[in-house]
């Protein structure tokens, strides 16, 4: 089982490479403008772009979106995230633990990024099927421990197990398990979708359960269906068709933000393309922003530098659109819907 994980986890990073299988929609931000503020009342120096989460400070409101983790070759991938993370102060999230969790030769993969971000906020990352496994709770706990980890993201990925060659479709009952795990897990708890997002619907039902913070992981970025759909075998012909159908399926990120209503806390990722789009995510009501793709071919470039540029340009970004908007904090700035305009 372990060895199939491995091979997945590759496929997938080359696969999330190709442009060709991401989303034909976007995530909705091109929709949205910022307003531009000739007089800010406010000097440069004063922009903040500081912000807090599970008790942490970070120098912008910026999450490493999960990606890998379980292979050999992921360590030295983490191992640059994590040092990018570290340098300029933002969160960092893991891929899946599952393979830690079975073979303990490759828990290396994900221990790395707390060595080499001693202070930065670092999130572990299983996925539902595991979660409604009777003896993952204590096998995840002890790991988490082992890391130093902040918090854990459960992610929902159902479509994708459907298409995934040997995937676990069993969902009955994931709510009920996510219940539990809020209820008895020692950390802070995120769920996630994997890109076709979080519908304001669903945000409530885990609300209902206790989950104060979630990851919309919307459409218009990486589309696992399509990832998937090429990793099926030839001999899977309706599946690969059938796959192809649902290429634009999910709840694009900025339209879930526009409608969303929540007192909790929202990290805005799936499909955000430029620095811009953060600062939108934040005026329309995340508290964070997560990217992934922008970081992905600077990261398997093993020089941490190409991943700490990507990053201080999204961070400036960030700073002098808020100077822009006459915004001088990020509290100031979530939320404010009175700093965009909606594109006819």
């Amino acid at each position: 089982m372990t060895k199939d994980i491995e091979q997945r986890k590759r496929d997938h990073l080359k696969l999330a490479q190709d442009d060709s299988l991401k989303f034909n929609i976007s995530a909705g931000f091109d929709r949205w403008r910022l307003i531009h503020n000739a007089l800010p009342e406010i000097d440069l120096q004063d922009v903040d772009t500081t912000a807090g989460f599970l008790g942490k400070k970070l120098n912008f409101p910026m999450l490493i979106s999960s990606m890998s983790g379980g292979f050999k070759e992921s360590l030295a991938f983490n191992a640059v995230l994590a040092e990018a993370a570290e340098n300029v102060g933002c969160a960092l999230g893991l891929g899946s633990i599952r393979a830690a969790l079975e073979d303990k030769f490759v828990a290396d993969s994900f221990l790395i990024a707390r060595k080499k971000a001693p202070t930065a906020v670092i999130l572990a990352n299983i996925g539902i099927a595991q979660v409604r496994e009777g003896n993952s709770l204590q096998k995840t706990i002890n790991f988490c421990s082992e890391l130093k980890a902040d918090g854990l993201i459960i992610h929902l990925n159902s479509l994708q197990e459907a298409f995934q060659p040997g995937g676990d479709t069993k969902f009955r009952g994931a709510l009920a398990a996510i219940e539990t795990w809020v209820k008895n897990f020692p950390l802070p708890i995120i769920v996630k979708e994997v890109g076709q997002g979080l519908s304001p619907k669903v945000i409530q039902r885990l609300e209902n359960v206790g989950v104060d913070t979630i990851d919309i992981a919307g459409a218009g970025g990486s589309n696992w269906i399509s990832i998937e759909k090429e990793r099926l075998p030839a001999d899977q012909r309706v599946l690969k068709q059938t796959a192809a159908e649902f290429s634009d399926w999910g709840e694009p990120t900025a339209e879930v933000l526009a409608e969303l209503s929540t007192t909790t806390t929202v990290i805005a990722s799936g499909g955000l393309q430029s620095p811009l789009d953060l600062v939108k995510s934040l005026a329309l009501g995340a508290h964070l922003g997560g990217i992934a793709g922008a970081l992905l071919k600077p990261a398997l470039s093993g020089n941490p530098n190409q991943v700490i540029e990507v990053l201080q340009t999204w961070q400036e970004t960030l700073r002098l659109a808020m100077f822009g908007m006459g915004v001088a904090t990020i509290p100031e700035l979530i939320g404010n819907h009175a700093l965009l305009k909606k594109n006819d």
